[in-house]
C-alpha cells in the first residue's frame, strides 16, 4: 500500500475520535463561555480556553478541518497577546468574537 494511502487510512481512523473529543471540549468551552460573564478573575478561563485552542489547531488542521484550525489559532495567538499587553482582567470584546467563531465552527462539524 502507498504511504499516501496509510496516511489516509490513518487520518479516517483518527477522524471520528477527535470529533468525539471534540463535542466534549465543546461542551466545556460553552460552560466556560457563559462563565466569561460573570466571573471577577477572567485570567484562569483565558488560560484553559488557549491551552483548548492550542490542541485543536494542529489535530483540526491535520483532519481536514481548516476552518476550525485557523478559528483556534486566532484564539490561541489572540490570547497569548493579551497576556503580552496585561490585558488578563477581562475578555477583550475582539477576542470574544474569535472565541464564539471557534465555538460556532465546532458545532457546525459534530455530528
Amino acid at each position: 500500500m502507498p504511504k499516501s494511502d496509510l496516511v489516509a487510512q490513518k487520518i479516517s481512523e483518527i477522524r471520528p475520535r477527535f470529533l468525539a473529543a471534540l463535542s466534549q471540549r465543546l461542551d466545556r468551552l460553552e460552560e466556560i463561555r457563559d462563565q466569561l460573564e460573570t466571573v471577577d478573575d477572567v485570567w484562569p478561563l483565558m488560560v484553559e480556553i488557549r491551552s483548548e485552542a492550542h490542541t485543536t489547531v494542529g489535530l483540526a488542521a491535520t483532519l481536514g478541518f481548516h476552518d476550525l484550525g485557523l478559528l483556534a489559532q486566532e484564539v490561541e495567538i489572540f490570547i497569548h497577546r493579551a497576556e503580552k499587553a496585561g490585558e488578563t482582567s477581562h475578555f477583550p470584546e475582539d477576542g470574544l468574537y474569535k472565541f464564539d467563531s471557534m465555538i460556532g465552527e465546532m458545532a457546525l462539524l459534530i455530528p
